[in-house]
């Protein structure tokens, strides 16, 4: 059993992260689903897809505008049951 921080952080388990190959500085995307909470681990493939039309005219996302693909990413890939 973990326990959540004043921050409200966790310590990911080894085996957790080596079986999504999850390492220091990857991005995660984290939501909760009929009160379950999901980590879904983003590569660039899915970064890449969700951003290219952002950077067609040469202009770059911003902050809130990469968390918010970064949400309907991770939660899209969960409802199709493909997380990986």
């Amino acid at each position: 059993m973990h326990k959540v921080t004043s921050k409200r952080q966790v310590t990911l388990p080894l085996s957790v992260c080596n079986a999504i190959a999850l390492k220091p500085g990857d991005y995660v995307e984290v939501f909760a689903r009929d009160g379950v909470a999901h980590i879904v681990k983003m590569n660039s493939d899915n970064l890449a897809g969700q951003f290219h039309y952002l950077l067609e005219d040469k202009a770059y996302p911003a902050v809130d505008g990469l968390k918010a693909a970064l949400k309907n990413r991770a939660a899209d890939k969960f409802t199709a049951n493909d997380c990986g």
